[in-house]
This record gives structure tokens, sequence and C-alpha cells, in this order.
């Protein structure tokens, strides 16, 4: 038997980080702890496991592809540890060593390389990485323009830097919004009309999203059930896509906004067997919560909520039957759902009522996902707000008992 059978296990990465022991060497410049005991962190150091049947470490060293996965899976852990600085280290070093790999052992391997290149910059957020392996798509697709996994690849870094350039702008609106509002909570209108105008989108921006959708197009040309590892990207990118749409919030962002997502909608539509697809019910159903926010007339809202409830019910029950438990992206949905309902109720009591139904919704998806904070941050925030109405309720009525 061969030693590559005989393997169990995973590979897996063990980090460590060289500490000083020496308490006046072993501080960071800014510490000023008298009880710290040291908290220099050196450079990062990787080292690879891989164990036999018997437990036994092998010697091993990892491919470009183990790699990236790696990186991959430090990226997607970071929110498990509050060192931000400390998680990229390591993710980016991982990165680097694939990107390295692939240079060195897989050099014909362009869309490996481009996809690593790519996901470095979607994980530790640098702009320029994204673009550069856009780029490589780019020219591969000159060479094999029919392929569908480098058309989706090109289509999920496409979308991934018209991200990338939207929240930078949101970045730069909210700096400015903070600025702009003076010591006396008054804001300047004309700035701020100003400011919001800058939020439109540049050409650059709407040729990448345009990109993207052209992209997964050619890629959903004759897309049957013959690969699920292509499935499985497609769905990847349409929630990529989906991301973008809900980024443009602005009046003038609305033909934007429903470009992007009512192209996730038809291409929901094309995938085999779609109604019996949870996450594709529910990509849809979250689709349209955002396409909502921009119609003005009351039973083209109604209408369109009642849609996305359909579809969360139906997704709700796929995914139980399936996984024995409830989804909460689903329950958290169903809170917005509400919520958006409750604004568009024929009376005080209705709208409570939906309202109360929001913040149930809310606590079922906490529960559901316990290790999830802002879950549990929108329950304490929601209920703070239905208590100082009650409060503000029941002020209201001892005055006019009073007179």
């Amino acid at each position: 038997m061969s030693k590559r059978a005989n393997e169990t296990q995973e590979l897996v990465s063990e980090n460590k980080r060289s500490r000083s022991t020496n308490v006046t060497e072993g501080h960071s410049s800014d510490c000023t702890d008298d009880l710290c005991k040291g908290c220099d962190v050196g450079e990062v150091e990787i080292s690879f496991v891989r164990k036999d049947a018997n437990g036994k470490p092998i010697d091993t060293e990892p491919s470009a592809q183990e790699l990236l996965a790696m990186a991959l899976d430090e990226a997607s852990n970071d929110k498990n540890n509050d060192n931000e600085d400390e998680n990229n280290g390591i993710a980016r070093r991982l990165f680097d060593m694939a990107i390295e790999k692939y240079q060195k052992d897989e050099p014909e391997n362009r869309v490996g390389y481009a996809a690593c290149l790519v996901e470095l910059g979607k994980a530790i957020q640098v702009e320029e990485s994204i673009s550069e392996g856009l780029e490589v798509l780019r020219g591969e697709l000159l060479k094999r323009k029919d392929d569908r996994d480098v058309l989706l690849k090109a289509a999920s870094a496409a979308i991934a830097l018209a991200t990338s350039i939207r929240k930078k702008q949101e970045a730069y609106f909210e700096q400015q919004e903070a600025e702009l509002e003076g010591s006396d909570g008054e804001m300047d209108e004309v700035a701020f009309n100003e400011l919001v105008k800058k939020q439109e989108l540049s050409k650059n921006e709407i040729n990448l999203y345009k990109e993207a959708i052209d992209r997964i197009n050619e890629a959903f040309i004759d897309i049957g059930e013959e690969d699920e590892a292509i499935l499985k990207e497609a769905q990847s990118v349409m929630h990529e896509m989906r991301g973008y749409g809900q980024l443009l919030v602005q009046p003038f962002h609305e033909e934007h906004s429903n470009t992007v997502l009512n192209s996730v909608i038809s291409l929901i539509q094309k995938l085999p067997d779609y109604e019996k697809n949870d996450e594709l019910l529910t990509l849809w159903a979250a689709c349209l919560l955002h396409q909502e926010k921009f119609l003005e007339e009351k039973e083209k809202k109604v209408a369109i909520l009642k849609k996305a409830d359909e579809l969360l019910i139906k997704s709700n029950k796929l995914f139980l039957a399936k996984n024995g438990k409830e989804n909460p992206w689903v329950w958290e949905m169903y809170a917005m759902l509400r919520i958006n309902q409750s604004n568009l109720a024929d009376d005080e009591d209705q709208a409570l009522d939906l309202y109360d139904e929001a913040i149930l919704a809310f606590k079922k998806a906490s529960a559901l996902s316990p290790d999830n904070p802002k879950l549990s941050e929108m329950v304490n925030m929601l209920q703070a707000l239905q208590d100082g109405a009650e409060l503000e309720g029941e002020e209201e009525e001892d005055v006019e008992d009073e007179e």
C-alpha cells in the first residue's frame, strides 16, 4: 500500500509564534501595562502535519491547492480571535505560500494562481490582488472562452472587485457624514447632499458588475447536473452578486441594484431542480427583500413581500427535512420581512403584532446560530426599541388620566 493511501487524516497547519521570555525585551513598543509578562509577538512560524493510520506524523509538503484551502479556512476563522492583525498574518502567510507554490511547482496553472490572488484579496481586503487575479483570468478566457470554471472564476473576481470599490465608498461616506455633523447635532444639508451624490457608481464599477453578469450568463449556457463542483461554484458567485446588489441602497442605485439582483433571480430559475434547493430559494427571497426597499407603491411592496414569505417558508421546510434543524439565515430574513410588513400594516395593533414576530424570529435565528453576535445585538436593539415605545405609550396614558 502506498504511503498516501495509508494516510487517514487531512493535512493541517500548526502555527507558532516566537515570544520573548524576558519581561523587558518581550514587550511591544506601545505596551504600558506594568503587570504584563510579555506581549511582543514575533513572526508566524507554520509547520504542516499529516498522520498515518497509526497516528504517526508523516513528513509532507502541502500542494498549492492544500495551502489555498488552509488559507481560506484560516481567514474564515478570524472571527474567533479578537486580534485581527494576528489572524491576518497567519492567513496572509498561507496565501503567500500558496501563490509561491503555484509559481514554482505549477507555473502552467494560471487559473489556480489567479484564483489564489483573488481569494487573498477577498479574505484580507487587498484590492490590487483581486485586480491582478482578474487580469490573469481575462487572459485565460482569450484561450478558453467557453470554459465554465474560468468563466465563473472571472465572474467572481469581477464582482469581488466591484464590491471592494463599493465598500470603500461606503467607508468614505460614513467618515465624511460623521465629520459633517456639528456639535449641536445639526447636519449641513447642502454638504450632505453633495456627499450622497458622490455615492453614484463610477464607470469602472458599472463595467465590473456588468462583466460579472456577462461571464456568469455565459457559464450558464446549457448548464445541467453534470458537474456538482461547477453548480456549487455557480451558487457561490450568485451569493457574491446578491451581496453586491444589497450594498446599493441610494434611490439612484435602484437601476443598478435591480440589474444585478434580477440577474441572480433569473439564474436561479435556470438551475436544475431549483424549486427543491433551500439555498437557492433563500437567495431568491433575499434579493426580493432588498428590491422592496426601492418600491413606492404599497400594493407592489405587499406583493413582493408575500412572494418572499412564500419562498422562505418553503426553503425552511426543505432545510429542516434535509438537516433535521431549521436555517438561521431563513429566520433572520423572516425577521426582516416581518419588520418591513409592520411598516405597511393597516393599523397599529397589526404593526405591533408583526414587530413582535420579528423579535421572536431574530431570537430564533440567534438560538440557531449562537456564535453570531450580530443576531443577539439585533435582538437587544429591537427589544430596547419596543420597550421604549411601550414606556412612552404608558406615560402618555398617565398624562391623559391626570387631565
